[in-house]
């Protein structure tokens, strides 16, 4: 019996324990389901979040990677063009592209049928808004430089301008741009028209007297620099090609953008403009190295002179090199006595035979103005031909004896070249055509040489077939994005990203 009773009271005090886990598992259990229901919708919300960021930043490369290819390949500038092969380009384009790309990876299995079940996150994108763009031409082209001068630092760097920063400090510090070696021709010149020989004082009254003709040394140059500069010093023809400015960047109307975008990091003013002329030099053709397929032959001459036709640019820049050389010849000049010997005797027969010795200082000047002129007209036609000449000369560089350079003509400019060096290296040193145009595009203003090698791109991109209507304002560098996206679970997302080419 007692047996009995013992096993008895063990089932009830089992069935008590029984009935306290009972109660015991039930409140766990509610308080662990909703901690679970919890982390998996925090795990959904962060992986929705996660996805998204991951989705933007493909999609923001994937747009980056339509890059317009002509221009990369002839220029090596990475630009968005709107344009997307249609006529037209546009804003909405670009949309559209982005809004595509993230679309699919949000949902790459949309469209399988064998993948058709509920995914985890349930995103779409509800809407995107493109907020701000920076185009190429923005800022007067600060945009298009940027991107030129970035791929100067990353192929070259800063070192690469060295040698050039010290050419240009040497011109501007022995005055070079200054000097006007054709206005001093013309104001020598009109001195000596303007000379009266008065009558001698013995001249009888009614006696008639005829004022003597002057012996102008002076007469034959002038001729030739009548003629203009291009018949002296170029050999074979000359381009005549010619373009209509209106359709390019500095002659239409450009949609502007947001402009230079801020994380851009801007270099010093002269580094990056000697860096700009760099660009131009590299990707621009010019008379020594002729682009032919190009509208305009001489390319670097128009960002210098921002002529319509080849001729004139070339003339202006010639010009200018013969200013540039007029200046550093007088610098020798003037410090040469023989030279300035002779050209002083010179003087002093001539107003020996004219009986007036006043005139010698003007016949001085003129003969003096005239020599430096011939002198760098020979200097200009050997770097057309393809010939270095020194910046500042040195001793037995000067060409031209003062009978030459008073006797210069069309015919015999070219065989003067060279004649006061009998050295084998005559030519080879010094600074080449391509070195007097860095010096002109330092001085040419930075907006105009800008706008003037984005009408260049503009030209070139165009002869490649299905980029007829190119406009570089229809080309971005740079954008900003705002995307809203939805959640089939309730959820709505709202991001802004930047996306730019560095």
């Amino acid at each position: 019996m007692t047996a009995i009773r013992q096993q008895k009271n063990f089932l009830q005090i089992h069935r008590l324990y029984d009935g306290a886990l009972n109660v015991y598992f039930a409140l766990i259990i509610a308080v662990i389901i909703p901690l679970i229901l919890t982390m998996i919708e925090g795990s959904r919300i962060n992986a929705m979040k996660l996805q998204l960021e991951c989705v933007v930043d493909m999609g923001m490369d994937s747009v980056l990677a339509e890059y317009n290819r002509p221009l990369l390949d002839q220029y090596d500038l990475l630009f968005i063009d709107l344009a997307y092969d249609q006529p037209n380009g546009s804003l909405d384009h670009l949309k559209e592209h982005f809004a595509d790309y993230v679309s699919y990876n949000l949902q790459p299995q949309k469209g399988l049928p064998i993948l058709q079940n509920r995914d985890f996150l349930g995103l779409n994108m509800e809407s995107a808004d493109i907020l701000a763009a920076s185009r190429a031409t923005d800022e007067q082209g600060a945009v298009f430089r940027y991107m030129a001068v970035s791929y100067m630092l990353n192929k070259y760097g800063v070192d690469y301008i060295d040698d050039l920063r010290d050419m240009i400090a040497v011109t501007e510090r022995r005055g070079l741009y200054d000097s006007d070696i054709m206005a001093e021709n013309d104001n020598a010149q009109n001195a000596i028209d303007s000379i009266e020989i008065p009558p001698p004082e013995d001249l009888e009254e009614g006696e008639e007297w005829n004022e003597p003709e002057k012996d102008d040394p002076t007469d034959s140059l002038n001729e030739v620099r009548y003629l203009g500069i291009l018949p002296l010093v170029c050999e074979g023809e000359i381009s005549t090609t010619s373009i209509n400015p209106d359709s390019y960047v500095t002659g239409r109307s450009l949609v502007t953008g947001s402009g230079m975008e801020e994380s851009w990091q801007e270099c010093m003013p002269l580094v990056e403009g000697l860096l700009f002329n760099e660009y131009i030099m590299e990707k621009c053709g010019n008379y020594s190295q002729r682009k032919e397929e190009s509208p305009l032959c001489y390319e670097t001459e128009y960002v210098i002179a921002g002529k319509s036709n080849d001729a004139d640019n070339l003339r202006i820049v010639a010009e200018r090199i013969l200013l540039i050389r007029g200046a550093a010849n007088s610098i020798y000049f003037f410090s040469n006595q023989e030279l300035r010997a002779e050209a002083k005797a010179l003087a002093t027969s001539l107003s020996f035979v004219l009986l007036y010795p006043q005139f010698e200082i003007l016949f001085e000047i003129a003969i003096i103005a005239a020599w430096i002129y011939a002198e760098s007209v020979v200097d200009v036609r050997q770097l057309f031909s393809g010939k270095k000449v020194p910046l500042i000369k040195g001793e037995g560089e000067w060409n031209l004896s003062l009978e030459n350079a008073l006797g210069l003509t069309v015919e015999t400019v070219s065989g003067m070249a060279g004649e006061g060096d009998s050295s084998d290296n005559k030519g080879e040193s010094g600074l080449s055509y391509e070195d007097y145009l860095r010096l002109l595009l330092y001085i040419t203003p930075l907006d105009e040489k800008t706008g003037r090698c984005m009408n260049l791109v503009e030209m070139n991109i165009r002869k490649v077939a299905g980029y007829e209507n190119f406009c570089l304002d229809q080309c971005v560098a740079a954008f900003t994005v705002q995307m809203v996206f939805s959640s089939s679970y309730g959820y709505s997302f709202l991001m802004k990203r930047s996306c730019r080419y560095t």
